[in-house]
């Protein structure tokens, strides 16, 4: 979230200096005046729909295309779906980021399911039918280890010729 805020911060930077600050230390009915402005209200609500666009963006991409936000991605967790897959592609990404804000609007019970069920999975997961996983560690090999024997065999490793 630090890096979405970041961006978002970003953002608003030039439509907060365009902002008339000292109105609102003028009263209530100045500070009104000033944010009813149609060019600063244009400017703003254009900067809250690209805040909205990323903010959608953010989780389809990293959800979807990437298997997992940087926050997930540095717990080492993955968003998978119900066969395993990930990443699990943007339409079950969009699927999950509509679910999650479900889950929001139940006052975050939604998200309390996984203190009461057994595959710890939120009311998002559910709906969209997918699951948070830890990914799995990579197993570093010693030099001891002897190396894996191969599938096939190459055809000049079969000639039997020297």
């Amino acid at each position: 979230m630090v890096l979405y805020c970041s961006l978002c911060a970003l953002l608003a930077i030039p439509v907060s200096r365009q902002f008339d600050w000292g109105a609102a230390r003028g009263g209530i009915d100045n500070f009104a005046r000033a944010i009813s402005d149609n060019i600063w209200l244009a400017h703003a609500s254009g900067i809250l729909g690209l805040w909205v666009a990323l903010w959608w963006c953010y989780f389809v991409v990293g959800w979807g295309l990437l298997g997992a936000t940087p926050g997930k991605w540095a717990m080492g967790l993955r968003i998978m779906d119900y066969r395993q897959h990930c990443p699990i592609g943007p339409a079950r990404a969009l699927l999950r980021l509509a679910a999650y804000c479900v889950s929001s609007v139940t006052l975050e019970w939604g998200h309390f399911l996984i203190l009461i069920r057994t595959d710890r999975r939120a009311l998002h997961d559910i709906l969209a039918g997918t699951r948070v996983m830890r990914k799995p560690r990579q197993t570093a090999r010693t030099p001891s280890d002897p190396d894996p024997a191969p599938d096939v065999q190459l055809e000049s490793e079969s000639d039997g010729e020297d």
